[in-house]
């Protein structure tokens, strides 16, 4: 048994462009600690990959974003750590390319409109 996983594990990391990404999952809290992300596999529809819907907002914001709005969806593995998909910003009502790097506890993500002319950047802390 730990003969055929050895071998399946050495298998799967000699083909050429498999890189995993760690694991998104779970409640991630924007830098200024006004609202929390829930990240998890997109639930049916046309979205793919890993979706992320607010999962919590601070009282004391004030914004047209509601619990449960989607606001990153489509996002795929782009390398070991980094994600690639689109964010939306219900602030704005605009959709943006999105990027997304974890280092350790700290996700970084990044929202750009018109190829990389437009962008701004988050920082989030893992809280579940």
């Amino acid at each position: 048994m730990r003969l055929s996983l050895s071998l399946l594990l050495a298998f799967s990391l000699s083909i050429p462009g498999t890189v995993l990404a760690a694991d998104l999952s779970g409640h991630w809290q924007r830098s200024n600690g006004q609202a929390q992300i829930a990240f998890a596999p997109c639930a049916g529809g046309q979205s793919v990959g890993v979706c992320g819907t607010i999962a919590w907002l601070s009282p004391a914001v004030k914004t047209k974003a509601r619990i449960g709005d989607k606001v990153f969806y489509d996002l795929i593995p782009d390398g070991a750590n980094n994600w690639k998909g689109k964010a939306y910003s219900p602030r704005e009502g605009k959709t943006y390319a999105a990027t997304l790097n974890l280092k350790g506890t700290t996700l970084y993500s990044r929202e750009c409109l018109l190829g990389d002319r437009i962008c701004r950047s988050e920082t989030w802390t893992r809280v579940r």
